[in-house]
């Protein structure tokens, strides 16, 4: 069994000047000024505030980026990001509401990236997490037409309890999960319920896939 990464906090009301490497994951909350530069996962809270250059595997802003941004997997911009910088990255998904002044590289860097890869709202995401992360993903459809199922409400429950609404192409994700049993519950409108269990011993993403049948 995988040995948990390291999970470091810079806090709210923190203010740090430098150059920082981190292992694991790194979330930062506070105010940081300087360059980063790690292979691992950066997630800047809402508060949090980064003027820096920074280069990471995974990057998820929440909070504001004064600096260009390099990610060797994906990029996440929630809707209250605001990046002020050029990004470059396999995949940019960017959620309604989130501010980007800067331009944007793309390129294929893992064989998981897509073809001909672009900025990706949110709704229409459905490649899959990236390949570092542990993380439960999948796409949920109507069992009578192979469509879609939008809105629907994904529990995923083990030491935790989280939810996730599936986007315009019925998928969705939790990541940074822990080794742990899993249970699936999925709850939509005019469809019955349907449950799933997934075990995850050694990290890795793992997808499952749910087809609902519409109530009659």
């Amino acid at each position: 069994m995988k040995n948990k990464e390291a999970f470091t906090l810079l806090g709210e009301n923190s203010t740090w000047e430098g150059t920082l490497s981190f292992p694991g994951t790194l979330r930062i909350d506070g105010h940081f000024k300087g360059t980063i530069s790690s292979c691992g996962i950066l997630i800047i809270g809402e508060e949090g505030l980064v003027e820096a250059n920074i280069h990471a595997g995974y990057i998820e802003v929440y909070g504001e980026v004064r600096g260009d941004i390099t990610a060797d997997q994906r990029v996440d911009l929630h809707k209250q990001a605001k990046v002020f910088g050029n990004i470059k990255a396999p995949n940019v998904v960017m959620d309604q509401g989130a501010i980007l002044e800067g331009t944007t590289r793309m390129y294929q860097a893992t064989s998981t990236a897509p073809k001909d890869p672009s900025i990706v709202e949110f709704d229409n995401y459905n490649s899959g997490p990236p390949p570092n992360l542990t993380a439960i993903h999948g796409i949920i459809t109507n069992n009578a037409t192979n469509s879609p199922v939008k809105n629907a409400t994904v529990i995923c429950k083990g030491k935790e309890k989280r939810t996730a609404n599936t986007n315009a192409s019925g998928y969705y994700e939790f990541i940074n999960l822990d080794n742990n049993k899993w249970k699936l519950k999925i709850k939509a409108n005019g469809y019955k319920g349907n449950k799933a269990i997934v075990e995850i011993t050694d990290g890795g993403t793992h997808e499952q896939n749910f087809s609902l049948r519409p109530k009659k």
